[in-house]
C-alpha cells in the first residue's frame, strides 16, 4: 500500500541568480556596544532588499549559531531608505555570546548584506500561524533558524513551512540511472535534462502540522497512530490536493479553487506553489551527485542513516530526523512515497537525449 504526500515547491524569477552584494547598495554601516553587550548596527538601504548580517573578529565569522539573538530589520524584506535616514539591527551579545567580547581594540567587523528580491538567501521560511501569518524570513543558511536544532526545530516542520533555493537555472543533471547501476528498472531511462529556473523546494515533507494550520482540519492519517504534528501527510489522493478540473501540463499551474493547494496558494500567498516536477524532484534529490544514493553512496550499501526503509520500518516517522541530502533536504528517501506534478509515462526520453525543463506527459 502507498502513503502519499507533497513536497512542495515555489517558482523562482526565470534566469535569477545569486545575491550580488553590490546591488543593492548598503551604505553608512555603522556599529557600536552599549554597557550592557548590546550591538547595535545601524545602515541605509538604496532599495528594497533581503537584508542579513555577519560579525567578524580578527576576519572570521563568529558563526550563525552566535548571533541568532538579533532582532530588528534583518531576514526579511527591508524597504529603501530615506535619504539621511538608517535603519537598525541588534545584537545581543550578552544573550547568545556571553563568554565572548565582541569589542575590543576595534578587532571586530560588521558586514550588512542586501541580497535583490529576485536573487534572495537559500532558506525562506513562510510563517502558518498568527496574525502575520505568510510573512517570510529569510536565512542565508540552515544554521541561521533560530532555536534550538536550527532548521530541524518542531517549530519548521508545524508552524512554518521552510522552503530551499534550488540552484537549476541553465543547470544540466544526468536522469534516470546506467545500465550497470545495481537494482536499475528498465524504464530509468538514462538521458539529460536542462533546466531552466531555479525554485524552491520544501525541506521536509509537508507534515499534518503544517497541514492542519492552513487547511484547519487534520489529513487523513495512518491507521496505527492518531495525529502527529511532525509526521508527513500520507493517505492524500492528486485530484483531492489538486483537483481535477485543471491538469498539468495542458492548463499550466492552474488548480481548482476548492482544493487544497488553492488554499495553500491564497494564505501564502504563493500562486505558483505546487507539486515539483519529476525532472525537479530528481534534479534536488540528487543534489549534484551522480552515485546510485545522494549521500555518495551505491546500492549495495546502507543507506538507514538518510532512510526510513527496511525491517522494522513499517509506518512513517518524523520528518527531519535523519540526514538531508546536499541540499539541505530530508527524507528525500524513504518514509512516505511523494507525488510529482506530471503522471507516469515510459517514454520520458530516449537514451542518451537532452530535454530541456520537461513537463511530463499531456
Amino acid at each position: 500500500m502507498k502513503r502519499q504526500l507533497m513536497a512542495l515547491v515555489a517558482a523562482c524569477a526565470a534566469g535569477a541568480t545569486f545575491a550580488d552584494p553590490n546591488d543593492p547598495q548598503v551604505t553608512l554601516v555603522s556599529a557600536g556596544q552599549d554597557e550592557s553587550r548590546v550591538l547595535k548596527i545601524a545602515y541605509a538601504l538604496d532599495e528594497p532588499a533581503i537584508v542579513t548580517f555577519d560579525v567578524k573578529t580578527n576576519g572570521v565569522s563568529i558563526g550563525a549559531e552566535n548571533l541568532k539573538s538579533a532582532t530588528g530589520d534583518l531576514n526579511r524584506l527591508v524597504a529603501a531608505t530615506a535619504s539621511g535616514e538608517t535603519r537598525m539591527i541588534q545584537w545581543r551579545a550578552y544573550e547568545s555570546w556571553p563568554d565572548h567580547t565582541s569589542h575590543k581594540d576595534g578587532q571586530f567587523s560588521v558586514t550588512v548584506t542586501a541580497w535583490a528580491t529576485n536573487s534572495p538567501p537559500d532558506y525562506m521560511a513562510i510563517k502558518l500561524v498568527g496574525e502575520d501569518r505568510g510573512a517570510r524570513t529569510f536565512y542565508p543558511s540552515a544554521d541561521w533558524f533560530p532555536g534550538v536544532g536550527g532548521v530541524t526545530n518542531d517549530l519548521y516542520k508545524t508552524d512554518y513551512l521552510v522552503m530551499r533555493r534550488i540552484p537549476a537555472a541553465g543547470k544540466t543533471f544526468r536522469m534516470g540511472s546506467p545500465t550497470s547501476e545495481p537494482a536499475r528498472q528498465s524504464n530509468e531511462i538514462l538521458h539529460y535534462v536542462s533546466l531552466t529556473n531555479d525554485f524552491y523546494m520544501s525541506v521536509f515533507e509537508l507534515t499534518q502540522g503544517q497541514f492542519k494550520n492552513v487547511v484547519g482540519s487534520e489529513p487523513t492519517t495512518y491507521s496505527s497512530y492518531s495525529y502527529e504534528p511532525t509526521h508527513p501527510v500520507d493517505w492524500i489522493v492528486y485530484n483531492s490536493f489538486r483537483g481535477a478540473s485543471a491538469s498539468w501540463p495542458n492548463d499550466g499551474h492552474e488548480v481548482d479553487s476548492s482544493k487544497n493547494l488553492y488554499t495553500f496558494r491564497t494564505i501564502l500567498n504563493l500562486p505558483t506553489l505546487d507539486l515539483p516536477t519529476e525532472a525537479e524532484w530528481e534534479f534536488a534529490c540528487r543534489a549534484g551527485t551522480l552515485t546510485g544514493r545522494y549521500n555518495g553512496t551505491e546500492y549495495s550499501t546502507s543507506v538507514a542513516d538518510i532512510a526510513w526503509v527496511g525491517e522494522g520500518r513499517t509506518q512513517p516517522h518524523a520528518v527531519g530526523l535523519l540526514k538531508p541530502n546536499g541540499y539541505g533536504l530530508y527524507d528525500m528517501y524513504g518514509n512516505v512515497d511523494e507525488y510529482c506534478l506530471d503522471y507516469y509515462a515510459a517514454d520520458y526520453a530516449t537514451e542518451g537525449s537532452t530535454v530541456i525543463a520537461p513537463q511530463g506527459p499531456s
